[in-house]
């Protein structure tokens, strides 16, 4: 009888660990096959500049190469004011950025944004290739447009700051201003998911701490320490990484890309008015 007992338990031991094997791999599976639903989270919404309250902001559509098409999003900078090209972040659509344009534009800056693929009416699947990809075909754009790059201050925002680290360093501009970035995708998925070997089946990994060593423009990071969505330890470890003129402002108050509520602008603006000549 005990020996039977024993055999018992041994064997419901041994289903309570296929079974958690079992739920492990289907959660591994989920989130694999699933990541980049986890990564881009598109609003349906196809506002235009003007519903938004964006005056003298117009919408056109970009081709690109491989077919797609991008919504833009564009405001001409006031004489002697940089243009300021903006990488949103991974969720929601243009529209829901209308405030931060607005900062931007009542300064006079002229703005460029873009809109991923699958966000805001712009055609095709987001990935990172097609993000940064598409992301040098606006920055050329705009440059073939007659916008000098010393008239070019790249601003991105979240996901977008790993959009934004690529341009830079593969492009010249005035400054650079990052909020809420990271030091890669996969690392704060390694973050966020510890129970996952995240950090090897990521396919978007992001790796703005590889792609920073080689960008030479002045370098302003924005976040948060209450920022739950992307640690503020990635930032600092992204700003610790950078090689040129750089400056780090934490907020202690700052939740997730809303510094400017706390002071965030005002950094920004005083950064664009110390390199951009």
């Amino acid at each position: 009888m005990t020996a039977l007992s024993s055999i018992d338990v041994k064997s419901l031991g041994f289903r309570l660990l296929f079974a958690l094997a079992a739920a492990w791999l289907a959660i591994f599976a989920i989130a694999y096959f699933g990541q980049r639903r986890l990564i881009y989270v598109p609003s349906p919404d196809r506002l235009l500049p003007n519903q938004v309250g964006l005056s003298g902001v117009s919408q056109s559509r970009e081709g690109t190469p491989d077919g797609a098409e991008l919504v833009v999003w564009q405001g001409t900078a006031k004489p002697g004011r940089p243009t300021i090209i903006y990488f949103h972040g991974n969720g929601g659509a243009l529209a829901h950025r209308h405030g931060s344009f607005q900062r931007i534009l009542a300064e006079g800056y002229g703005l460029t944004a873009f809109s991923y693929r699958g966000y805001s009416g712009s055609t095709g699947i987001p990935s990172e290739q097609a993000n940064v990809a598409d992301a040098l075909l606006i920055y050329d754009r705009a440059r073939a447009s007659g916008i000098a790059a010393r008239d070019i201050i790249l601003f991105g925002e979240s996901l977008g700051s790993g959009v934004a680290v690529q341009v830079a360093a593969n492009r010249e501009a005035a400054a650079v201003v990052l909020e809420s970035p990271y030091s890669s995708v996969a690392d704060v998925a390694a973050h966020r998911f510890w129970f996952l070997p995240a950090r090897f089946a990521i396919k978007d990994t992001y790796d703005s701490i590889t792609h920073v060593q080689r960008v030479k423009a002045p370098l302003l990071i924005l976040a948060g320490t209450t920022d739950t969505i992307i640690p503020v330890m990635f930032s600092k470890k992204l700003a610790a990484a950078a090689p040129g003129p750089k400056s780090y402002i934490e907020y202690p108050n700052a939740w997730h890309v809303n510094t400017f509520d706390f002071g965030g602008f005002d950094a920004v603006r005083d950064w664009i008015t110390k390199h951009h000549k």
